[in-house]
């Protein structure tokens, strides 16, 4: 599976790259990120979105959204799609 994911930071100051390499290091060997870019969002706001590869195993899609809560710097996420491979 391949969710594709928008990642808010708390502060505007907060870069995506920051963003992106601390959900590098949180998540486990089992899930990748697969590509990843920006997104203007308002008043110098820029939330990064990512595809992150995990397997198809119930509850997985539950752990990476638990992961994703727990990044410093993360206001909040959201799942855009998610589609097979």
């Amino acid at each position: 599976i391949v969710g594709t994911y928008k990642l808010l930071p708390e502060d505007p100051d907060t870069k995506p790259a920051v963003l992106k390499e601390r959900l590098i290091q949180a998540l486990p060997d089992d899930m990748e990120v697969k590509a990843s870019g920006e997104r203007p969002i308002a008043f110098g706001l820029v939330a990064l979105v990512v595809d992150i590869h995990f397997d198809e195993i119930d509850g997985k899609q539950d752990e990476l959204e638990e992961i994703l809560g727990t990044i410093e710097g993360v206001s909040e996420f959201e799942a855009l799609q998610l589609f097979r491979l």
